[in-house]
């Protein structure tokens, strides 16, 4: 879990960092970046996330619904910034009209996304096919599929974040803290996770179950979000379809098919 939290807190501020170093140069590339994400994605849910998760319990796809769901909630909180998506309204009072809940919506994401990502043997189910697994500790699993996934996903989130944090006329101090309380919460969601499944209740048998199914559910809209929509800089061209091959490969070989 440390390990795991302190490199997705590093992807993040590097996210910034390359931002601030060449943001306009690779702001044209993002579409690109974010299309090879998005198929890793896609390819990780079904090759990976729903064969885990549906084997927990009958309704897991209810959990999948919620998360679709909870996933276009936060869309409308942070303006769609999760697929590449900003919209500056600049005003006198920069502070003030700061988009405060795509910031709340983004950490919130962050933070439950990355929840599932330790397993621990105590919860005696066996999935039966251990690929993109692996242990750190003797008690808890690192999922180091869903580890990549995230990667992918959250380097250029952070992009667009910083970006937006600059636009909007925020000074360096206060875009730092606010990208380091976003790549926290990778920590603070496993932390929650372990806190949830250790916490010796009945009802914690189901964590698992729930938190696969919401987190299938979000990266679903997230995913076919970016591959799909039809928006300026988001067409389905050449350069687009090869990315997404390449990403869909790589989601192949990472979980071991």
């Amino acid at each position: 879990m440390w390990i795991a939290s302190f490199l997705l807190l590093l992807v993040a501020l590097a996210g910034g960092a390359i931002y601030e170093w060449a943001g306009k140069a690779l702001q044209v590339h993002l579409p690109l970046i974010l299309a090879f994400g998005g198929a890793f994605l896609i390819g990780l849910i079904f090759n990976h996330l729903v064969p885990e998760t549906y084997s927990l319990g009958a309704h897991a796809g209810w959990y999948v619904l919620l998360g679709f769901l909870f996933q276009g909630l936060l869309e409308y909180l942070s303006q769609g910034i999760e697929h590449g998506h900003v919209h500056v309204h600049h005003s006198k009072d920069e502070m003030v009209n700061m988009p405060w809940g795509i910031v709340v919506s983004l950490c919130l994401h962050a933070l439950i996304e990355s929840m599932p990502l330790t397993e621990s043997d105590h919860h005696g189910h066996d999935h039966g096919h251990d690929h993109g697994h692996v242990h750190v500790t003797g008690v808890d699993q690192l999922d180091l599929a869903l580890f990549f996934g995230l990667v992918l996903h959250k380097f250029p989130v952070a992009l667009v974040l910083m970006g937006m944090l600059n636009a909007f006329g925020l000074n360096a101090m206060k875009r730092w803290m606010i990208m380091l309380a976003f790549g926290l919460m990778p920590f603070f969601g496993m932390l929650l996770y372990e806190a949830l499944v250790h916490s010796g209740a009945a009802w914690t048998v189901h964590v698992p179950l729930v938190t696969g199914g919401v987190l299938i559910g979000i990266l679903l809209h997230i995913s076919t979000t970016i591959l799909f929509e039809t928006g300026d800089g988001h067409r389905f061209n050449r350069n687009k379809l090869l990315v997404t091959i390449a990403g869909l490969a790589l989601a192949l070989l990472t979980t071991g098919i």
